[in-house]
């Protein structure tokens, strides 16, 4: 019958690999529970990909970033990883849309690199926490470049 919505529309389009914003659309609108979703969900192409990221319905919750990932935690691991003699990190998540810190990582690591590579060691030693940051901003110094800027 033409102009009448298939029941299973949904399940056919995220079965064929299909646009995920407009398969979630139509789950939002015709499903009436979520754990309907779920062994389509399983069947899909992109279910290996999306298991244990994504909620029934397909999204990762807003707060789901906020509550892993910490100032502190952020700290400790710096300090930790990049052996870093001083490690400031500033949330600036409430200045923002999304999660978002500043830090300042003062390491001998650093002695003889650029500030590219420099930064590449900051972002492999937060390889794992960055997917779930919306801006991080980094200073990274040499404990000799931070003697002299405190000096002034």
């Amino acid at each position: 019958m033409a102009g009448t919505k298939s029941p299973d529309r949904w399940k056919a389009r995220l079965l064929e690999g299909g646009s995920t914003a407009s398969t979630y659309a139509l789950v939002r609108a015709e499903v009436a529970s979520p754990t309907e979703v779920a062994p389509v969900r399983a069947q899909s192409p992109v279910a290996g990909v999306l298991a244990g990221v994504l909620s029934p319905l397909g999204y990762r919750p807003g707060w789901h970033t906020a509550m892993e990932l910490s100032a502190e935690y952020l700290r400790e691991k710096l300090q930790r990883d990049l052996e870093a003699e001083h490690v400031e990190v500033e949330d600036t998540t409430l200045n923002r849309c999304a999660c978002s810190f500043r830090v300042l990582v003062v390491s001998a690591k650093f002695e003889g690199k650029p500030l590219l590579q420099r930064h590449r060691l900051v972002n492999a030693c937060l390889a794992e926490e960055l997917p779930q940051i919306h801006a991080f901003e980094q200073k990274t110094l040499t404990p000799e470049q931070w003697a002299r800027e405190r000096q002034k």
